[in-house]
């Protein structure tokens, strides 16, 4: 009985030990072996198996650290975050303002619990007075949840009825076909094709979604037809959408905001201007984007930066 209670022990002790690790945590031998009443020896000989076991079962790897005194679990694979991946994850999700208050206070905690302990007072210090002084967007809402499902219906291709309410308050009534879910300057869309109207697609904010109805019906998208994503994003502006057009214009300011705004921008022709310290360059640059309201938007906030623009279709 006696040799059965102390293998029942072990096991338990292991695991503990483990889940520990797997936690992040920096794990101090003679800490452990005063916490489970056995002596050192016994915690080596726990560590020594369970390096075996992860050396036969996965990429992991218990190594030990003198600087912070202790064991920790190192993944071998990189599929692990890092502290500094971690910390720039943070600061991104935070920036966003894209999740009401819960979500983003959940998120960023569940982030923070794959560090060590010591790394967690770390990155904890680092974002603290942002976290608290954190003003989520307006609508409150929670939206991981039906980012989710809608994305379940992009991917099993199924036909949606929303309701939705419009910057001007009116409810209105949508059956859709969902393309893709997109984040875009403080808020997530759903992209999709309203019925009978195919000839680009329409975007909607999904907090405005107020209900939405799976309709049991299948469409299908032949493969050279799947709506990308990504190419979508190089010619949508502040998620206006609209039949494809091209916009030319002069510009005078930095060029790199041009090349970092539309990334379907192409410089045309360069003319210096002016002479000694008044001396600047004007670029001619052509745009591609779907429809022309968000690209008039940008341009006109640039002010005498944008000399002059023309629409070419």
């Amino acid at each position: 009985m006696e040799k059965i209670k102390d293998s029942e022990e072990k096991i338990f002790r292991i695991l503990k030990i483990i889940k520990r690790l797997q936690q992040k945590e920096i794990l101090n031998g003679e800490n452990l072996a005063n916490e489970f009443n056995v002596d050192i020896k016994t915690i080596q000989r726990d560590i020594k198996t369970l390096r075996d076991y992860l050396f036969e079962e996965s990429d992991s790897d218990i190594e030990y650290s003198r600087a912070k005194n202790g064991y920790y679990l190192k993944s071998n694979d990189n599929k692990s975050l890092t502290n500094e991946e971690i910390l720039a994850i943070s600061k991104i999700i935070l920036e966003s303002r894209a999740f009401n208050k819960g979500e983003t206070d959940n998120l960023i905690d569940k982030l923070i619990n794959l560090m060590s302990g010591n790394d967690r007072n770390i990155i904890k210090d680092l974002i603290s007075n942002e976290k608290f002084n954190y003003i989520p967007l307006r609508h409150g809402k929670d939206l991981l949840s039906v980012i989710w499902n809608l994305a379940q219906s992009v991917k099993n291709q199924e036909w949606l009825c929303l309701n939705y309410t419009t910057k001007s308050n009116e409810g209105r009534k949508y059956n859709v076909k969902p393309l893709s879910v997109m984040f875009s300057e403080y808020y997530f869309y759903l992209i999709a094709y309203i019925e009978d109207k195919e000839e680009y697609p329409a975007i909607f904010r999904i907090d405005r979604i107020t209900e939405i109805k799976d309709i049991n019906k299948k469409f299908k998208i032949n493969y050279l037809e799947k709506f990308e994503d990504g190419k979508f994003r190089k010619y949508i502006q502040f998620m206006h959408s609209g039949p494809l057009t091209k916009i030319k214009f002069r510009y005078k300011g930095y060029l790199e905001y041009v090349l970092d705004r539309f990334p379907t921008a192409e410089v045309l022709a360069e003319e210096a201007v002016g002479e000694g310290n008044s001396r600047y360059t004007v670029y001619t640059v052509s745009i591609e984007v779907y429809g022309s309201f968000g690209a008039e938007m940008w341009l006109r906030s640039q002010g005498d930066y944008v000399i002059d623009y023309e629409i070419l279709k």
